[in-house]
C-alpha cells in the first residue's frame, strides 16, 4: 500500500522539477489509459492551468481510445489539443516499405523476452507508431517550453514493455518508481473516472476493438507480476506463486535490464 500523502509528495516533486528545468509547464500523451491519466492528474495539481494533454491518435488507435482520452480531460479539467498522425503514420508505413530491406524473422521483440506474434516488419510498424508520438510530443514541448511528462511505470520498466526513445522517453517521469498496482491505488486516490481504473490495459498499437492485453504480451498479469518482484526483493518464499509465473517474472527482468541502459565503451 502507498504511505498516506504520497500523491502530494509526487506534485510536489513535479513542480519543483519542471521549475529547476526552466520549463514553462508540462504535457502528456492521453491516450485513453489509467497511467497518462494519472499523470495528467498528477500535472494538473502541480502545474494548475500550464499542462497539457496531447491526444495522437495513430494506426493502432481507436475511437474508443480517444473517448477515454476526453473523458480523462473533461475530468481532470486540463486542456488538450489534437495531433492526428494517422496520415503520416501511413505515409511513413508505405515510405519504409519501398526501402530495399529483408526483414529477418525475430521471436521475441529486441532484447525482451515479449514474444513477437507478428512479423519483423508488423513488429517495427507498431513501435514506430510511439516513436511517432514521441517526435510530436517533444516538438509541441520545445515550442511551447513545456517538459515532456512520461506515463512509463515501474512494472512495464522490469519486463520490458515499453519502446525505447517511444512510450518510456521523457523529461520527467513521476510513475517510474510505482508498480502497475501502486498506479491503480494512487489513481483511485485522485479520482480517475472508474471507467478509466477498470479499463484492461493494452499497449494501443493495434487496430480494432478486439486488442491483445498488456497480460496476454507479457505472459503475466501486472499483479501476479508485482507480487513476485515484490517478494524477490524483499526475500520472501516464492513457493507461494506458482513456479512457471515465478520463471516468468524472472526470465522477463533479465531480458528487459538489457533495454533499459544504453551500453557504452569504457576507455
Amino acid at each position: 500500500m502507498l504511505r498516506k500523502g504520497i500523491e502530494d509528495e509526487i506534485t510536489d516533486w513535479l513542480a519543483r522539477e519542471v521549475e529547476n528545468r526552466g520549463s514553462d509547464g508540462g504535457l502528456i500523451g492521453l491516450s485513453g489509459g489509467i497511467d497518462s491519466t494519472t499523470v495528467a492528474a498528477l500535472a494538473k495539481k502541480a502545474l494548475g492551468d500550464d499542462c497539457l494533454g496531447i491526444l495522437l491518435p495513430a494506426e493502432g488507435t481507436t475511437e474508443k481510445d480517444n473517448e477515454y482520452a476526453r473523458m480523462a480531460a473533461e475530468s481532470i479539467e486540463i486542456d488538450t489539443m489534437m495531433a492526428d498522425l494517422e496520415d503520416i503514420n501511413a505515409h511513413l508505413k508505405n515510405f519504409l516499405h519501398g526501402l530495399d530491406l529483408d526483414s529477418v524473422h525475430r521471436e521475441y521483440y529486441p532484447e525482451t523476452a515479449l514474444k513477437a506474434s507478428e512479423c519483423a516488419r508488423e513488429m517495427c510498424e507498431k513501435t514506430m507508431q510511439t516513436r511517432l508520438r514521441m517526435i510530436t510530443l517533444y516538438y509541441i514541448g520545445e515550442c511551447k517550453n513545456y517538459a515532456v511528462l512520461g506515463t512509463s511505470n515501474k512494472s512495464e520498466l522490469l519486463t520490458g514493455y515499453f519502446t525505447r526513445y517511444g512510450d518510456a522517453a521523457a523529461d520527467l517521469s513521476p510513475l517510474k518508481h510505482l508498480m502497475k498496482t501502486e498506479v491503480w491505488e494512487l489513481a483511485e486516490r485522485l479520482e480517475v473516472p472508474r471507467e478509466i481504473i477498470d479499463r484492461p490495459p493494452t499497449g494501443g498499437l493495434q487496430s480494432g476493438e478486439e486488442r491483445v492485453s498488456d497480460a496476454e504480451e507479457v505472459g503475466l498479469d501486472y499483479r501476479t507480476f508485482d507480487e513476485i518482484y515484490l517478494a524477490i526483493e524483499n526475500g520472501k518464499d516464492l513457493r507461494q506463486f506458482d513456479l512457471e509465473d515465478v520463471n516468468r517474472a524472472v526470465e522477463l527482468m533479465a531480458e528487459a535490464s538489457n533495454n533499459l541502459d544504453i551500453p557504452g565503451f569504457k576507455k
